[in-house]
């Protein structure tokens, strides 16, 4: 069994916000992963955020922080075999929602506009992958502007356009987007997974994860579980 470390962090008392900045941190309860029954907000990702056919028979919605341990041990781990299993076999569609918790995690919303800019620039599962990979040397850190174009220099991108990006108001804009639908889907936390509207707690393991992707798979088809093992 393959195990994702799920990190249980204590929760912070929500801060007031009037400002679209400080708004980013109004949420800073961050929680395991959890699959939840939502009404689902408006859809706010740019199709970089988006992985697979639109007409996979699942959608597998993932509100993150890339500065969140939990939400790198699910990235590394979890989601390279969703890919694989899933994604390319045209079974479920991947999206992909920043939800930047900065009161607990003061580099969230900068991480998250690094990752926006570089999918501007056609990069973004790429630099999505090197934030995490990288994720310890500048978790928790005051980290400049410098290191997130330097990664995007490491990754072929252009340093100047990618940090006149990481400046623009759109950029901002984009991400509270985001984190204004996670908001809205009543996100308790993250990680937060939601697999076709299908509701589960305690997830602890890739295997629980794909059994409850099959089985949307099924109920998306009108199968049974018995009728697809015959």
């Amino acid at each position: 069994m393959v195990e994702i470390d799920y990190h249980r962090p204590p929760d912070a008392s929500p801060a007031p916000a009037t400002r679209p900045r400080a708004r980013l941190g109004r949420r800073a309860l961050i929680g395991a992963a959890v699959l939840l029954i939502f009404a689902r907000p408006g859809q706010a990702q740019e199709e970089f955020q988006l992985l697979g056919d639109a007409e996979a028979p699942v959608e597998l919605t993932v509100y993150f922080d890339f500065e969140c341990p939990a939400c790198r041990n699910f990235a590394l781990v979890a989601l390279p075999a969703i890919k694989a299993e899933f994604v390319e076999t045209g079974l479920l569609r991947l999206r992909l929602i920043f939800y930047p918790l900065s009161t607990k995690h003061p580099n969230a919303v900068a991480a998250a506009s690094a990752a926006h800019c570089a999918g501007k620039a056609g990069r973004f599962w790429a630099y999505h992958d090197y934030l995490y990979v990288r994720q310890p040397e500048w978790r928790g850190t005051s980290a400049p502007d410098s290191l997130w174009v330097g990664y995007a220099d490491k990754l072929g991108l252009d340093p100047e356009a990618f940090a006149a990006c990481l400046g623009a108001r759109e950029t901002l804009d984009a991400i509270e987007a985001n984190w204004v639908e996670a908001i809205s889907a009543g996100a308790p936390g993250t990680p937060t997974v939601l697999v076709n509207g299908e509701s589960i707690s305690d997830l602890g393991s890739y295997e629980q994860l794909s059994d409850r992707i099959r089985a949307a798979v099924r109920a998306a088809r009108g199968e049974t579980a018995s009728a697809q093992q015959r």
